[in-house]
């Protein structure tokens, strides 16, 4: 069954640009998630890699991403894309090492934003933050797990060491990073939220007031939902009649660096 996560990239209220480093576009082939939406990465590392360091998907799985809140109340789909490639950040690090991938490597803000530690005997013992990205409030951590605690790890500077006998899933378990097709990316261009659109974001939340710009409806005090770090999951036909949607109207744009203009992320 497809299945589509849609969901608020809250660090760029700009509805015609990525103004931060996740999603990357690495092309007009591939984008690159890496941090952020930690719940959502969780579940995918649970639901697919179940210890495996890297999978290429079979089943049909969207991301659809469109910008935060803004004084003109405008909102547009600013991505999407068909998760590939699912894989732990060590795997990520080692093996996204071609040319296409050296702009986004070398960006200060960089969303591969670990490294892998290894011992004397080449074994992974844990992570080293290597980019500016998350770096205050050693945030980066939590884009690896939800328990830091000092009965799973040691705690040093930048670095994230298991202890022994701590086994990498149970303690990681938010390491997963991926890759998808790129079907659509905005480059001074998003997508508007049509009619159509907004008929299916009702029929995947039924009872919702869902507008063009609430497009997770209003809250009791009429407040617009915002899902901050959460997400929608569509499944089914209404996934597949969004995507069409979608594909229907995105041109291809040429790229652009934008993904370093802001440098935070939601």
């Amino acid at each position: 069954m497809t299945t589509l996560f849609f969901y608020i990239v809250a660090a760029t209220p700009d509805p015609d640009n990525v103004r931060c480093p996740v999603p990357f576009q690495i092309n007009d082939r591939l984008i690159f998630f890496g941090p952020c939406k930690k719940s959502l990465r969780e579940l995918l590392k649970r639901r697919f890699l179940k210890g495996a360091s890297e999978v290429k998907l079979k089943d049909d799985i969207y991301l659809v991403g469109v910008n935060g809140a803004n004084n003109q109340r405008v909102r547009k789909i600013l991505w999407a894309g068909r998760i590939t490639h699912l894989m732990r950040f060590e795997t990520a690090y080692n093996t996204l090492t071609d040319s296409e991938f050296e702009e986004m490597r070398s960006r200060p803000y960089s969303p591969l934003h670990v490294k892998p530690i290894y011992n004397s005997a080449s074994e992974f013992i844990g992570y080293e933050n290597c980019s500016r990205e998350h770096r205050d409030n050693d945030s980066w951590r939590s884009d690896l797990t939800k328990k830091v605690n000092e009965k799973q790890f040691y705690l040093e500077p930048r670095r994230l060491l298991l202890r022994e006998n701590v086994h990498r899933d149970d303690a990681f378990e938010r390491d997963c990073c991926f890759l998808c097709e790129n079907i659509f990316f905005a480059n001074g261009n998003g997508l508007p939220i049509t009619s159509n659109i907004v008929e299916i974001l009702r029929r995947a939340q039924r009872g919702k007031n869902v507008d063009e710009f609430a497009v997770f409806g209003y809250s009791t005090n009429n407040h617009v939902e915002g899902k901050r770090g959460n997400y929608l999951t569509i499944s089914g036909r209404d996934a597949v009649d969004l995507i069409k949607q979608i594909e229907g109207k995105a041109n291809p744009l040429p790229l652009k660096a934008v993904n370093s203009v802001n440098r935070g992320c939601d």
